[in-house]
């Protein structure tokens, strides 16, 4: 288990925030603000994050390293994306309270930025409007997800088609 501990350098964070974009739009105070709620963990190769089925509780960010996104079945197990420095994951489980739908393991010593469901929820009853614009933003970056997961499927949909032989009708 990973163990987060409160940032504590402004100056390493703020100028990353800005470029995530679950934090877009926000002021420099607002940045300010956002940072007195985020932690910071250490995770080493091939360590999980989590794993599907698990509670979410936090979003996630990576300040350092590499992140693999994993889709585990019963008798495969998909590499969904790789994730770099200023990625997030983790919020789709979080906003939609559903256990995580896939794992999160890291591919090299990483270290991950977290927001916690109960700092969010704290957030909420502090400060309406920085709520507010934080999920508009990840509202835009689920649908942005939901977007290139279509086109996963489609690509898919063709590249089978084309095996087979048959023609994409466009239908």
């Amino acid at each position: 288990m990973i163990s987060f501990s409160p940032l504590t350098n402004a100056g390493d964070v703020l100028p990353i925030l800005s470029r995530i974009g679950i934090f877009g739009g926000a002021t420099e105070f607002q940045q300010e603000e956002i940072f007195r709620w985020l932690e910071v963990g250490i995770v080493h190769e091939g360590q999980y994050i989590f794993q599907k089925g698990e509670e979410p509780s936090h979003i996630y960010i990576v300040k350092r390293g590499e992140i693999e996104l994993l889709i585990p079945g019963a008798d495969v197990t998909i590499q969904k994306k790789r994730l770099g420095v200023g990625e997030c994951f983790g919020q789709v489980a979080l906003m939609s309270m559903n256990r995580h739908a896939i794992s999160a393991v890291a591919s090299e010593n990483s270290e991950v930025i977290v927001l916690s469901r109960r700092s969010l929820h704290q957030l909420r009853h502090e400060d309406i409007e920085l709520f507010a614009l934080l999920i508009m933003n990840i509202a835009r970056e689920l649908a942005r997800r939901l977007t290139y997961t279509d086109e996963m499927l489609l690509n898919s949909f063709h590249q089978r088609e084309e095996m087979a032989g048959v023609p994409f009708s466009g239908k």
